[in-house]
């Protein structure tokens, strides 16, 4: 049984008539006789009363239609609706994103692509890194950006490496560091500290460094909020470090560099045995070619 086949006999059906059938589908005459006998073959029922005048359903004909009719408009609206995600005219893009890769510049290059086709609707889901590497290992999203480290087991994964972040010490305008050109990790161990939250791999990473150099930090609070981060910092709850684009352009808070300075690399993760939608795909090359043109 195909698709034309079953296109056929809709249209002979709706007209009564296997000639206006023909003409109407640009076929022969005989063509769309052959096949609807062949339908009814492999039914192993007659479909059609065919006479001089017209050809009229037979009650089995009747039932056949009914169900061919909704099995058909269902395809119209599949093909439909894959000629649309093909042609970038409609779906969705589940993005993930940490808070420290959500700060970045690529949140403009998403916001130009989108303006670029408006019709697709970006998704973001934005949790921490190591948060997210288990949302793409279980397929909930179709990639994500996020901080990455060279001791990271990602096999599941397969990783595109997009840059990295400088990361910065905050702290309010007032602290008595806040004239200082670097500050050393020594400095800062008796500050009450504000990280990101434990599914986040930079504060994974802030920690070891921490570690490395024999100082246990004071965590005082924990936020995947940048925001909210920044805030605790302006009302002297405690300094964190941040990535510098956060802190650009930001009166309230002085940024100072860290000595020796720390940069996470971070990069656009996808699971390898995942199929991406045309879309996606062109949402990924988008953001790896204006990365590459930066």
């Amino acid at each position: 049984m195909e698709l034309k086949q079953l296109e056929y006999f809709l249209t002979v059906s709706k007209l009564k008539s296997f000639t206006l059938a023909a003409e109407q589908m640009y076929v022969s005459q005989p063509g769309v006789t052959t096949a609807i006998k062949r339908l009814e073959e492999e039914l192993g029922i007659q479909l059609f009363i065919r006479n001089k005048k017209n050809a009229t359903l037979t009650a089995e004909g009747r039932v056949f239609f009914n169900h061919i009719e909704i099995i058909m408009n269902d395809v119209s609206k599949a093909i439909t609706s894959v000629t649309e995600l093909k042609n970038l005219n409609n779906g969705n893009i589940r993005i993930g994103l940490s808070p420290v890769t959500g700060v970045s510049v690529l949140t403009f290059i998403l916001a130009k692509f989108h303006a670029l086709y408006p019709s697709l609707s970006l998704i973001f889901i934005e949790d921490g890194s190591l948060q997210l590497q288990k949302q793409l290992e279980e397929g909930l999203i179709d990639f994500a950006i996020i901080s990455i480290s060279g001791k990271d087991s990602l096999d599941m994964l397969e990783i595109h490496p997009l840059g990295q972040q400088e990361f910065r010490i905050a702290l309010p305008t007032y602290h008595m560091f806040k004239d200082k050109k670097q500050l050393k990790l020594i400095n800062l161990a008796n500050e009450n500290l504000i990280l990101f939250k434990e599914n986040c791999l930079s504060r994974k990473i802030v920690l070891d460094m921490f570690h490395r150099n024999e100082i246990e930090p004071i965590i005082s609070f924990s936020s995947n909020s940048v925001q909210t981060i920044k805030r605790f910092i302006v009302c002297g709850s405690g300094i964190s470090l941040l990535p510098a684009e956060a802190l650009e352009d930001d009166k309230s808070i002085c940024s100072i560099t860290i000595d020796p300075p720390l940069y996470i690399p971070f990069g656009l993760a996808i699971k390898k045995s995942n199929h991406l939608s045309h879309a996606a795909e062109t949402l990924i090359e988008f953001i790896k070619n204006a990365l590459a043109n930066e």
